[in-house]
């Protein structure tokens, strides 16, 4: 029996009609989803516009030609498609697939608004306040040993790290028990050890002997596919020109592989020319100077109700070091960055010095120690202005605190935007507004808000993930080679974390321990 069936099925956007209607695949796509089956949908962006097909979204030709079979024997069966693209934001709004809204600061706050913020068990249980659905403790208990947040039951939503928030959702949509789970990317954001037991769940849940949810999981060419997938579909614009056994789509999913790397090479080098082209002047100083301190911390331990997140912590960033801040989803790396930024209640302590000046309250502000530091994060895209203008967006890196654009530019600052905008080939959005954009092109617009103000301290949380492909590398490139001070990136997938020189793992920052060095080459 088939879950979902397409057949001679086309679909157009519902935002067009008749002849203007907006096509979503080029040709009519024959597919279907059996009882049990373990699918991967591989390809680009048009696997997201697949995965939404078979979750009923967009308009099929005719009414036959996408069913739900299962649907009409048994009116309990749901899909559920959850995607990942973007991780959003915290809190109640966080019910939804692009998150809810709170600030980088609010993670750390003692006071909670509880119109805004949620217990991690009332958000897996979609329980809230004037509720009155009870718990199922068993399934709860189970999802959150097997999806390591036990311990954070308890917690309010915002405290959480991006990834322990995202392994909160795949638990979510999991308490509702789907028959057809349809989740896009759902390794995107996560450590190493959380992607092993995020593919572990699905694959229980997959082949559960009592009521199993069929699984489809959309991935990148790029991507490794977890051994228990048993079948592919291989989409393009076209729609899905081949689908089958994994066993018999092997030599063409290398062969896409290869075909990516080789692009992959092709925009790198395409996109480093305009920046030669573009660039602004870099960094000319001349000899070898002695490196210059621009952070150093000196037995720095940061506590939430006497339990240690970081202890004892000396390091020292110098000027033109790029660091990558390594460990666990939750091992406290934006707690790190917190300090940097002054985010963190905690962050004034003279055992931090920035740019030579300790973080002793009344010696600095907030204001005068960001004028220095050029920032974008998840938390950042999610709070960020939707109506603002690509350029006036990006206007808003030369002002400390503030998404308002200034109204003062000088010539000098506004050709530097449109020459920011040439390298990385937006220079035709830069009228366009920010929230028309898609969200790769999002990022790639705070990215260069981040740096439009030549900042001595760049910081890139998670700034290149969910970003299309090109985008990865128009945004690797541009790190690459910017060498206007130091650079402190955090980011789980090697492929989108720009070169770096030394990195810091906080794995068991909670103990004390670090390890330290240089990046091999």
């Amino acid at each position: 029996m088939s879950l979902v069936k397409l057949a001679d099925a086309t679909f157009t956007s519902s935002l067009g009609y008749g002849k203007k209607a907006l096509r979503i695949f080029n040709e009519p796509i024959n597919f279907s989803i059996g009882k049990k089956e373990k699918w991967a949908i591989v390809g680009d962006s048009n696997k997201t516009n697949f995965l939404k097909v078979l979750a009923g979204s967009y308009l099929p030709n005719k009414p036959t030609a996408r069913t739900y079979p299962e649907e009409l024997k048994n009116p309990r069966f749901n899909t559920e498609l959850l995607k990942f693209v973007n991780n959003g934001n915290w809190g109640y709004g966080a019910q939804d697939q692009s998150g809810g809204f709170t600030h980088l600061s609010g993670r750390y706050e003692f006071f909670k608004d509880l119109e805004i913020d949620i217990k991690v068990r009332d958000f897996i249980a979609s329980k809230h306040d004037n509720s009155n659905v009870e718990y199922d403790p068993e399934r709860l208990e189970y999802l959150l040993e097997c999806l390591d947040l036990k311990g954070l039951e308890d917690k309010f939503l915002t405290v959480l790290s991006n990834g322990q928030f995202r392994r909160a959702r795949i638990a979510k949509v999991l308490y509702r028990e789907p028959g057809l789970l349809l989740i896009d990317d759902p390794f995107l954001g996560l450590d190493p050890v959380a992607t092993e037991r995020v593919s572990d769940v699905l694959e229980k849940i997959a082949y559960s002997d009592s009521e199993p949810t069929t699984v489809a999981v959309g991935l990148r060419v790029q991507d490794d596919i977890p051994e228990w997938i048993e079948k592919v579909a291989i989409v393009d614009k076209t729609g899905v020109p081949l689908q089958g056994e994994i066993s018999d789509l092997k030599s063409e999913l290398q062969r896409l592989k290869e075909e990516f790397y080789n692009h992959h090479e092709a925009v790198k080098m395409r996109v480093s020319e305009r920046i030669q082209v573009n660039n602004i002047e870099k960094n000319t100083a001349v000899g070898d100077p002695a490196p210059t301190a621009m952070i150093e911390m000196t037995n720095v331990s940061i506590k939430y109700k006497g339990v240690p997140v970081i202890k004892d912590l000396n390091w020292t960033v110098n000027e033109g070091e790029k660091w990558h801040i390594r460990g666990r989803n939750g091992s406290g790396k934006t707690t790190l960055l917190s300090l940097i930024t002054l985010d963190h209640p905690q962050s004034w302590s003279r055992n931090i010095k920035v740019e030579g000046k300790h973080r002793a309250a009344g010696n600095v502000n907030y204001f005068d120690v960001n004028k220095s530091i050029g920032f974008t994060s998840p938390e950042l895209h999610a709070i960020f202005p939707r109506n603002l203008s690509v350029f006036q967006a990006i206007s808003t890196g030369y002002v400390v605190g503030s998404y308002i654009p200034p109204k003062n530019l000088t010539r000098e600052q506004k050709d530097k935007i449109i020459d920011y905008l040439k390298m990385v080939e937006l220079e035709d959005k830069k009228d366009s507004k920010f929230g028309d954009l898609t969200v790769s092109h999002q990022k790639v617009v705070l990215l260069l808000r981040a740096l439009i103000n030549d900042p001595k301290i760049l910081i890139l949380d998670e700034s290149l993930s969910a970003m299309t492909d090109e985008d990865v590398i128009k945004g690797k490139c541009i790190v690459d080679q910017w060498d206007k001070g130091c650079c402190l990136i955090i980011g789980h997938v090697d492929e989108e974390v720009p070169d770096c020189d030394k990195y810091i793992l906080m794995n068991q920052a909670r103990n004390g321990i670090y390890e330290i060095g240089d990046v091999a080459n």
